[in-house]
């Protein structure tokens, strides 16, 4: 955590600016271990990350995985004392998985998000046998099942590292977005937007968009905030970016001070979060005169998902809008008079090769009449922005992409032939936009010609190649290979997936 940085945010709960109290470990202008201090508490900095919310999150089973209060008095228990040693200690007997980002794990990024998966299944089902004791919510069952059903699940917990990691589907949520038609829109879209000094990445999940600032080279300095532990390391670990990262509780208001970042980009989490007005005027407020807000992503109840659902493993009870219609004057009334709204119903990815692609002012009803998705972005500009700018496909670079995941690859000589899993035949309304045609059954890339940005472009649009992390998978055949790189041999086809959704399938992210 930048030290320049926490001088210049402010407590969410007073108001009061922070100041270190106790660098136990840093590097120069860097905290890694440490104690912040404000008027009105003491907050841990746990491997570079600040603990900053006092509520206990409302992830559900996840809590489970990382067990957020436990960490966090545990943090101020041990770096009181200097003790460094004593709280990795205990974070390895009590957030394992946590203990592994933070000690460096060599493992890639599908098998391990695909191991934290697996655990949280196990993790649900406890979750949702316990609160069937209401009868009304999560999986009503006697106490003797209940408690047949924990012993199951700690015996799964034992053989769980023989289980191999499988392809994802388009429901399991983190894992899809690194390969969804719908990111693939999001990051030409986002091309338009103008270099900026200060980005905010709020709920940034498995880092989706911190990638994407890394493969652009874009110059800002980054910002990541979630609310999940294990979400922040992952991105750090994955997303491959040095910026800084903060765990606080979006309900409340935002650490920085108004005007702290030229751009602050949010994605899927809007309908996500209780008190959305709040969320979205507090996105704006720290956004600079000069600089843009970018939500992404906002559904309605029209996509498939309840408002009250008994099974859902976080968050029984969700205030989802009923028409995105509603969105429209909640956003107009947080931007205010000075700021520009923009509306953007999601199309293909081909269809922000050229431009951005939102509409404003009297143009904003016309889109919404004439929608044919359940879902929208939405853009608010500050008083100066300076314009759009034209896209520059540069970043869009061989070795840097890869075969999607819809797709089993294998390797014939100078191509890379695709044939589509069966379980993305029919996509996930959250997974791509309903304008997108669907992957074909067969495709084929020509490695001949991934050194040409247009074609490199044209297999970006349709979805048949992705943007990924360099430790995104073991299975090097699926990268694209960068100039001059050594050829890869053929090899065996991968193992198909299950058809088993993962747990937050039902309706979005988990923030």
């Amino acid at each position: 955590m930048q030290i320049e940085l926490l001088e210049q945010m402010s407590c969410p709960y007073c108001g009061g600016r922070f100041a270190v109290q106790r660098a136990v470990s840093r590097d120069d202008d860097r905290l890694s271990y440490g104690l912040i201090e404000c008027r009105c508490f003491t907050f841990p900095v746990v491997d570079g990350i600040v603990l900053l919310s006092l509520a206990k999150g409302y992830g559900g089973a996840e809590e489970a995985l990382q067990p957020y209060v436990p960490l966090q008095v545990a943090a101020l228990h041990y770096l009181e004392r200097d003790d460094v040693p004593g709280l990795r200690a205990w974070i390895r007997r009590h957030a394992p998985f946590a203990a592994e980002l933070m000690d460096g794990t060599n493992e890639n990024y599908l098998d391990f998000s695909s191991r934290v998966a697996r655990q949280l299944r196990r993790e649900v089902d406890v979750f949702l046998d316990e609160y069937g004791r209401y009868e009304v919510l999560g999986t009503p069952r006697s106490s003797v099942r209940r408690a047949a059903r924990r012993v199951i699940a700690a015996f799964q917990d034992r053989v769980s590292s023989a289980e191999e990691p499988q392809l994802p589907t388009a429901a399991d949520y983190y894992q899809a977005r690194y390969f969804s038609p719908r990111v693939n829109a999001m990051a030409l879209q986002f091309a338009a937007f103008p270099e900026t000094g200060r980005i905010l990445s709020l709920c940034c999940g498995h880092g989706v968009f911190e990638n994407l600032l890394r493969v652009q080279g874009h110059p800002a300095e980054v910002v990541s905030l979630d609310g999940q532990f294990l979400n922040l390391l992952i991105t750090r670990q994955f997303a491959d970016h040095g910026g800084s990262y903060i765990c606080h509780d979006v309900q409340f208001p935002l650490p920085f001070r108004s005007g702290t970042f030229d751009g602050v980009f949010s994605s899927t989490c809007l309908p996500e979060i209780p008190t959305q007005q709040t969320f979205a005027g507090e996105a704006i407020r720290v956004t600079t005169d000069r600089g843009w807000t970018d939500f992404d992503s906002i559904w309605n109840t029209d996509v498939g998902v309840s408002r009250v659902d008994p099974q859902r493993d976080y968050r029984f009870c969700q205030n989802f809008f009923g028409t995105l219609d509603d969105y429209v004057p909640m956003f107009q009334a947080c931007a205010g008079p000075r700021r520009r709204l923009g509306i953007d119903v999601p199309n293909t990815p081909a269809a922000y090769v050229d431009g951005p692609g939102w509409a404003f002012g009297a143009d904003i009803e016309a889109v919404l009449d004439g929608r044919a998705d359940q879902e929208m972005s939405v853009v608010v500009l500050g008083p100066d922005f300076p314009g759009f700018v034209e896209p520059d496909r540069g970043w869009l670079r061989a070795g840097e992409l890869a075969a999607s995941l819809a797709f089993v690859t294998s390797r014939r000589g100078d191509q890379i032939e695709l044939r589509r899993r069966p379980e993305f035949e029919i996509l996930h309304p959250l997974f791509a936009s309903s304008q997108f045609s669907g992957y074909p059954e067969s495709a084929t890339i020509e490695l001949e010609r991934v050194q040409d940005v247009d074609y490199l472009t044209a297999l970006y649009a349709a979805g048949l190649v992705s943007l990924v992390p360099t430790a995104f998978t073991s299975d090097a055949q699926r990268r694209l290979p960068a100039a001059g790189a050594t050829p890869i041999p053929p090899a065996r086809p991968e193992r198909e997936a299950s058809d088993t959704p993962t747990p937050g399938a039902n309706g979005g992210a988990h923030d």
